[in-house]
């Protein structure tokens, strides 16, 4: 089994977001989700409707 410092750790960590930030330099793009991820993510949150009851607790449904 193979043994492993928090420095080792640390160094591998930080040459993985540079590699990660390299590939996506070379994407032309920024690291993060797009647009209309967000967007749908947005649209979802506000169709999602929970409601409290008394009979049955709570009442969770997508509006659309």
């Amino acid at each position: 089994m193979a043994h492993f410092t928090l420095d080792d750790l640390t160094r591998f960590t930080q040459q993985e977001k540079k590699m990660v930030e390299e590939v996506l330099q070379g994407l032309g793009r920024e690291a993060g989700p797009s647009e209309a991820v967000l967007d749908r993510i947005l649209d979802y949150s506000r169709a999602y409707s929970v409601r409290r009851s008394e009979e049955i607790g709570f009442i969770r449904m997508v509006l659309n």
